[in-house]
């Protein structure tokens, strides 16, 4: 069977860009070297999604998050094993954060619900 599903989560790609620019900014930076690095944690993360311990419990869907630390970043993901053998596991990455950051786990949410409006028809003007 192939590996897991790697899903990202709308604020993966801020994280990347937000913290390449900052390693590119500083005067040993090399944000090329840790784009690779980051990618190579994504690939350790599907093979061996278990490795690292659940550490925080997302209140909404009660999913367990961990964190795999890649040279300069954290990877924060939930992993969703498949409850049928034949379907795949899910990896779902939820932050990219540099090493710098001081809680790794804030601000890491699940996605938003979409909120809906009606309107109340059954009000007449007077």
């Amino acid at each position: 069977m192939p590996g897991p599903i790697l899903h990202w989560m709308p604020r993966v790609r801020k994280d990347l860009k937000k913290g390449l620019a900052y390693v590119g900014r500083q005067p040993w930076g090399k944000p090329d070297k840790r784009e690779l690095d980051i990618a190579n944690g994504m690939v350790k993360v599907c093979t061996y999604p278990e490795d690292n311990r659940a550490e925080l419990r997302l209140p909404e869907s009660g999913l367990w998050v961990r964190h795999c630390r890649v040279s300069q970043f954290v990877i924060v993901y939930a992993y969703l094993p498949s409850r049928e053998p034949s379907l795949p596991d899910v990896v779902s990455i939820h932050a990219v954060r540099h090493v710098r950051v001081a809680n790794v786990f804030d601000g890491v949410r699940e996605r938003s619900r979409t909120t809906t409006q009606t309107l109340d028809l059954s009000q007449e003007k007077s």
